[in-house]
């Protein structure tokens, strides 16, 4: 524990820097000091630092950290850059927020929270999502009894036409994987987490790409593919650079018996959809509407609780769940408060993607020893 305020530095100046973590930080401005900023691209940096009234930028990483020292440390790279940052971060002691996925695969995230217990850090994935109303009220339903045993669930999160042009997601050196990583990770997270952190057992899963490097001059937006703010000096764009997935699907099996059906996308001839349900012993669940499906005495009923967003904090925040988890994980390095996204669920959503994308590859169902051993 800390008794004073926590210095803060950012690495990578993106969307979700100036849209999401500066603006969290910004917000606990009793408890961190926000000293710098870095981008390998001096004109993101000096504009982001100029942008939020931040001391210093800087274009190399480990300049920063050796110059300024900070305690925490926010890595807002693309994905492929996760690991090699977090560590650079790690070995100058500071503690780690991680945008996410954490790493591209299992072994790559679990040495990185190995390094992290050896060095006495934190690291912690910025799994968001759920902290939406939706999934924080599912939680308390499945906590409190009234769903039973679940024993199936299913998410959809489809954009019919929402590639994010703004960074490097399309390009497979970058980011890794394509929509899995950019979406499915967090709707993995949520599911899992509503449910009680049960174990990933296998996974079958298909991925593919047919519109996105091949479509032209069609009319997009940049907030229904994922940048309701933040978009400053983006990098251009070109579909013939796209190399990842544009659509993914598949089952998952999890220790406990329960399986997960599940598609998402960023470009598919689909209507757009936003949905995850759960089936249990007592009763069904319909997110992000919060109903509950069950019977009452001798007649089937739907319950529908009353619920009031506005009431929900930084609700009106482009990124509310950042703010949230920032409040968390900051009380939790100054206070000592028990740490909301926890290693061992950041793991088992690293084994899931990286089982995915071997299933999808080698078109077979790959089992969770396969990946962790």
């Amino acid at each position: 524990m800390k008794e004073s305020k926590l210095k803060v530095a950012v690495i990578s100046c993106g969307m979700i820097a100036n849209a999401a973590h500066i603006p969290a930080y910004r917000s606990l401005s009793d408890k961190v000091d926000l000293a710098a900023v870095c981008d390998v691209n001096p004109v993101s940096a000096e504009q982001t630092a100029q942008r939020f009234q931040i001391p210093r930028w800087y274009t190399d990483a480990e300049e920063m950290l050796l110059k300024e020292k900070p305690d925490l440390v926010s890595v807002c790279t693309p994905n492929a850059l996760h690991k090699k940052m977090a560590m650079l971060a790690l070995s100058h002691g500071a503690h780690v927020a991680c945008e996410k996925p954490i790493a591209f695969t299992y072994a790559d995230a679990k040495e990185m929270f190995d390094y992290a217990k050896k060095v006495d850090r934190v690291l912690f994935a910025c799994q968001v999502v759920r902290y939406n109303q939706e999934y924080q009220v599912a939680r308390e339903f499945v906590e409190g009894g009234l769903l039973g045993d679940i024993y199936y669930s299913e998410f959809s999160l489809i954009r019919r036409r929402g590639v994010p042009k703004w960074g490097a997601f399309h390009r497979k050196d970058a980011n890794g994987g394509g929509v899995l990583c950019d979406l499915g990770v967090h709707m993995l997270d949520a599911a899992l987490w509503v449910m009680g952190g049960p174990k990933f057992a296998s996974i079958s899963g298909t991925a593919s790409a047919h519109i996105a490097r091949n479509e032209r001059d069609v009319i997009t937006s940049l907030a229904e593919s994922g940048a309701p703010a933040g978009v400053f000096n983006a990098r251009p764009y070109s579909p013939e650079e796209f190399e990842v997935e544009e659509f993914a699907a598949g089952n998952l099996r999890l220790d406990n018996g329960c399986c997960i059906n599940f598609k998402t996308s960023w470009a598919v001839n689909l209507p757009p959809e936003y949905s995850m349900s759960f089936a249990g012993s007592k009763a069904g669940l319909l997110l992000p509407q919060v109903e509950l499906l069950s019977t009452m005495g001798r007649y089937q009923a739907d319950i529908k609780p009353r619920l009031f967003p506005e009431e929900r904090p930084f609700a009106k925040e482009a990124f509310p769940g950042h703010f949230l988890l920032f409040a968390n994980a900051v009380d939790h390095l100054l206070l000592g408060t028990p740490l909301a996204v926890r290693p061992e669920e950041t793991l088992n959503v690293a084994a899931i993607i990286d089982a995915f994308y071997r299933s999808a590859a080698e078109g077979r169902e790959v089992r969770a020893e396969e990946i962790t051993g």
